[in-house]
This record gives structure tokens, C-alpha cells and sequence, in this order.
């Protein structure tokens, strides 16, 4: 899952003696907000629609100011979740792909990113999502395989995030079924901090049982 595996070569970059009014039609027809400005397959700078507002309908692309003073790429043998955090990072809807030397290959997709990764974890598979805060020190995923596996079920995608300020991740697993009762208590008494789940099929039998322990509570 490397970035030269996902590069949009569709989406052409603007040559140079593009004029604002060119760059403009051309980002509305692609619907984007941004493509690079490249010569000689050599990035020379990103160009946003908020940017040619500053401009002459008549102006020059490679007459407009830099972007930034270092302009952000992504390398063709860099992993996707490198790239998209560097995405979210500098918040950027696309970023060029090019070698360490500065050859310009193509373009990579914040979109693109997100579609590969929602086909990869399963996200459209049958099961249920389960959602978990441990600390840092505490996590192992092969332990939470092995209790997920020991009540006949399967991890089939794993998303995880570190919570701001929290000094904890929040792991979300998807499994291949929707049949939660046993696994979420085997989790409970490993103590893990199950927040919320998802895509669960088996309440009524849980709601059954609160409502007979209600009950004995009331005889007594």
C-alpha cells in the first residue's frame, strides 16, 4: 500500500503560461480546489482556487507567489497512511507524487486514500464494529484477537486513533459477525473499556435478561 500504487494520473497538472482564467475553468470542470504547477516534471508550486482570486483573469500561473515556502510531496514508495496523515496534517485535498530527485509522477487523492482504506478494512462487509479505549502501554492486537477468536468470531479490519490530550487510543474492530453478547463480556473481564459498538444483532436477548433481573429485584 504504497502511494506510486494510487496515483491519479487523470487529474493533469497546470503548465506554467496557463492564464488564471484557464486555471479556473479547468479546476470547476475537474471539481477540485487545488492542482500542482509543473515544468519539466519539476513541481514548481500548488495552485488553489482561493489563490486567483488575488489575480488578473489574464495572469500567468508562473507568475503567482508560492503556495509555501516548501512545498509538501509525497514519495512514490511512501505508505498510504504516511501520506494521509500528511494530508490531514497541512489539510490539502491532493499532494503530488514525485521521486527524492524531483521528478513529478502524478497526483495522490485525500479520496482516492480514503476509498482504499474503506475496501481494505472491510467497511462494507457483513459484521459489527466494536469500539475500545486502552492506554498506549496496554495495547496488543494479538490479544484482542484472541479473545475475539475464542468466541468463534474474527478481527477482519483494525482502525486506530490516539485520543488528544487523553494519552489513549481508540481501536476500532470490525468483525465478521453481528452476535456480540459473549465476546463483549469476555472483553469487559479482560478489562478492556468497550465505549460503543455497532451493527450488534443479539440486544433482545440482553434486554431480556435485565428485564427478569429487574423483576427478581422487585419480589425481593
Amino acid at each position: 500500500m504504497i502511494a506510486s500504487q494510487y496515483l491519479n494520473t487523470v487529474l493533469k497538472p497546470f503548465e506554467i503560461n496557463t492564464t488564471v482564467k484557464q486555471a479556473k475553468e479547468i479546476l470547476l470542470s475537474e471539481r477540485v480546489n487545488m492542482l500542482p504547477l509543473v515544468e519539466n516534471n519539476t513541481l514548481l508550486n500548488y495552485i488553489g482556487i482561493e489563490q486567483l482570486e488575488y489575480f488578473k483573469p489574464t495572469d500567468v500561473l508562473k507568475n503567482i507567489s508560492l503556495y509555501a515556502p516548501y512545498l509538501p510531496f509525497v514519495l512514490p514508495n511512501q505508505h498510504i497512511f504516511d501520506a494521509l496523515k500528511q494530508l490531514k496534517m497541512l489539510e490539502l485535498p491532493l499532494l503530488a507524487v514525485q521521486t527524492e530527485e524531483g521528478k513529478y509522477e502524478g497526483i495522490l487523492k485525500t479520496s482516492d486514500i480514503v476509498k482504499t482504506l474503506s475496501q481494505s478494512l472491510s467497511i462494507g462487509s457483513v459484521g459489527s464494529i466494536i469500539v475500545l479505549k486502552v492506554k498506549p502501554i496496554d495495547y496488543s492486537l494479538a490479544d484482542m484477537s484472541r479473545i475475539i477468536e475464542y468466541n468463534d468470531a474474527k478481527i477482519i479490519g483494525v482502525v486506530t486513533y490516539e485520543i488528544e490530550n487523553a494519552m489513549e487510543l481508540e481501536v476500532h474492530l470490525k468483525l465478521n459477525t453481528t452476535i456480540l453478547k459473549n465476546i463483549l463480556a469476555t472483553l469487559e473481564r479482560y478489562n478492556y473499556q468497550v465505549t460503543q459498538y455497532f451493527g450488534r444483532e443479539d440486544r433482545i436477548g440482553d434486554l431480556d435478561e435485565r428485564y427478569e433481573s429487574l423483576m427478581k429485584f422487585l419480589d425481593i
